[in-house]
């Protein structure tokens, strides 16, 4: 009974070694990128608001346009851009899906470890549609009142934003943490900066 014991450990110990090394490549981008300004080359800085701690997120219970659930693993192993709508994707919020695609292509031959998510609240079916059909390769989410709610607190900094109007563009590393959020008039090419920084430090994502 007791040989049983050794081996859980093991096991135990196995698994926080695998984690340990999906994980740290992630770490250390976050580190280079904002703990040790001196392992960045000379006169960069990140011109997103550092989200301090980072939130762990979980998209439970969410569908896609498609009809189909959004997978819980989505933001594993990707870095993802997240924009928030509420019944109407009005020009503020066109203007910044405009600016994740835009992101996305500047990143050249590490296209595909970015993704787009639109999370929606409160949108009739044909509007979904209709923002779908315009941008191709959005993955585009939404939910019950009480998910989108409670989803919504977690990308809030301050009880009294609405992430729902405020047009800001938030920025998910490939653990799935909630890690940089920027303005909604932040300047495309400072974005862009950013990612291409956290891409070059990071082989995960």
């Amino acid at each position: 009974m007791t040989a049983g014991v050794p081996n859980r450990a093991k096991s135990r110990l196995t698994l926080l070694l695998v984690f340990g090394i999906f994980a740290l490549p992630v770490v250390i981008a976050w580190l280079a990128f904002f703990v040790f300004p001196d392992w960045r080359p000379d006169g960069t800085t990140n011109h997103g608001e550092l989200v301090q701690p980072p939130r762990d997120l979980h998209f439970a219970s969410l569908a896609t346009v498609e009809g189909g659930p959004l997978e819980e693993t989505f933001l594993q192993g990707k870095w993802t851009y997240v924009l928030w709508s509420g019944p109407e994707c009005g020009s503020p919020c066109l203007e910044q899906l405009v600016r994740m695609h835009q992101v996305r292509l500047a990143q050249g031959k590490n296209i595909d470890r970015v993704q787009r998510l639109l999370l929606v609240q409160g949108m009739d079916a044909a509007a979904l549609q209709d923002l779908q059909a315009h941008y191709p390769g959005l993955v585009i989410a939404h939910g019950g009142a009480s998910e989108m709610n409670g989803l919504q607190q977690s990308f809030q900094m301050a009880r009294e934003e609405d992430v729902l109007t405020e047009g800001r563009l938030y920025l998910v590393d490939p653990l799935g943490n909630l890690m940089m959020r920027y303005q909604a008039d932040a300047e495309l090419r400072g974005i862009v900066k950013d990612l291409e920084r956290l891409l070059l430090v990071s082989y995960v994502g």
